[in-house]
């Protein structure tokens, strides 16, 4: 399944659903190239969602790693067995498109 929610409507998500652990991997990236010399493959146990700014931070321990101005969010529960893909549309205000994309797994 397949569904576009806004950052307000993905906190109410994880909030039903209780993802274990946030998945960040510089590879699942649309923007990644295979030539970077360098990869991150990080994992969050804990996921914070602002509606004011539109922010969404994940934590461990002392490292974090945050996306701001969060326009909505694709969720996508059938792409891959590991989790459900959250794909993080962030631009400006002013902007017409979203500028970049992030996608996360949550398990």
């Amino acid at each position: 399944m397949r569904k576009q929610l806004s950052v307000k409507e993905l906190k109410k998500y994880c909030e039903r659903n209780a993802p274990y652990q946030v998945t960040y991997y510089s590879e699942n990236q649309d923007w990644y190239c295979v030539s970077d010399p360098c990869k991150f493959r990080m994992h969050f146990p804990i996921i914070l969602i602002s509606e004011n700014p539109n922010l969404i931070c994940l934590k461990s321990g002392t490292s974090s790693i945050c996306f701001d101005r969060v326009r909505f969010v694709e969720i996508d529960t059938e792409t891959t067995v590991l989790g459900t893909v959250f794909t993080l549309y962030c631009g400006g205000a002013g902007s017409k498109a979203p500028e970049v994309t992030y996608k996360l797994i949550a398990a």
